[in-house]
């Protein structure tokens, strides 16, 4: 897709856009999630901020906002909730503390940094990061170390969720073997598991594991952007998909969008360019054949890094 560039002050003049008709899914009792977020990463956005990003996601019809403390980015996802006119109900909001950091560490950050910072009473989503207590252990080295770290945190948020603070509680990162952790311990699955996902890198394995615990799994890196640098990838311009977008009439960003939804997973995209969140916010209005579907799941990657 060819790249529309706005002037700043384009970011704050957008025509509402209704009716966008983005599924949700249910991840846990009675909380629904929109099944498209906008990332605030914030090197995934590189002719915008991400104030005026988000704004402009919430102009166009988008109501999933993620986030971290790692990023950064929640006191700038504040300023745009802050200054926008859509209700704060109507908006998913997803953040992240950074690791296992403990029971009462989890709870304090909560209160005192990452509320205050998105200025809102609650989140809607609360994921642990990563699994590792030292991230130079991530990905390989973790394992099973950490385990009553990552317990005792779980243990913390389920407080801030039993206190209102937080809707639903999950991970991000997590193997398999650490999902279950929990599930053992505490006789509940996260409700959301967020992974680098994108087509030259899915995990089929882990894709069957969560839908057999009850747990959906989000995508980081779901266009192979920035944030998957080091991984393979397929670029949006490769020939395979051009045909296959072709045939539906979508673009390629629309096409592994789709693919990852109808595989039940939740996408993660950001973008500073009006005409690419259009076209990830109606990535729903087709339906892909088995077919084609089971052609995307083999595709192989290139080794050029794309990057969004």
């Amino acid at each position: 897709m060819a790249p529309l560039t706005l002037a700043a002050t384009a970011f704050f003049a957008l025509p509402a856009v209704s009716a966008v008709a983005v599924p949700d899914v249910e991840i846990s009792p009675g909380v629904k999630m929109p099944m498209i977020a906008f990332g605030t990463y914030r090197h995934s956005l590189t002719t915008c901020s991400v104030v005026e990003g988000v704004d402009q996601w919430l102009q166009l019809g988008g109501r999933h906002i993620d986030t971290a403390h790692d990023y950064g980015t929640e006191p700038d996802v504040g300023e745009a909730l802050k200054k926008s006119d859509v209700k704060r109900e109507e908006i998913f909001i997803t953040t992240k503390i950074p690791g296992p950091i403990g029971a009462d560490a989890v709870q304090k950050m909560v209160l005192e940094e990452t509320l205050p910072k998105l200025g809102v009473d609650y989140v809607d989503l609360l994921l642990i990061h990563f699994p590792c207590v030292d991230q130079q252990d991530f990905p390989n080295a973790c394992g099973s170390k950490g385990r009553k770290e990552r317990l005792d945190t779980w243990h913390g948020i389920t407080q801030l969720r039993k206190n209102g603070k937080v809707r639903a509680i999950g991970v991000s990162n997590y193997l398999a073997e650490q999902v279950n952790e929990v599930i053992e311990e505490f006789k509940e699955a996260p409700a959301v598991n967020q992974v680098e996902w994108h087509l030259a890198y899915h995990n089929e394995t882990l894709r069957a594991a969560m839908h057999s615990y009850g747990t959906t799994l989000e995508a980081w890196a779901s266009l192979a952007g920035p944030t998957g640098q080091g991984s393979p990838s397929i670029s949006l311009g490769d020939e395979r998909l051009k045909k296959v977008a072709g045939r539906y009439g979508m673009s390629t960003a629309q096409l592994e969008l789709r693919w990852e939804t109808q595989r039940g997973v939740v996408p993660v995209t950001a973008t500073c360019t009006k005409d690419h969140a259009v076209g990830d916010l109606n990535a729903f209005n087709f339906t892909l054949s088995a077919k084609d579907l089971d052609y995307l799941d083999s595709l192989k990657a290139d080794m050029e890094m794309f990057v969004l």
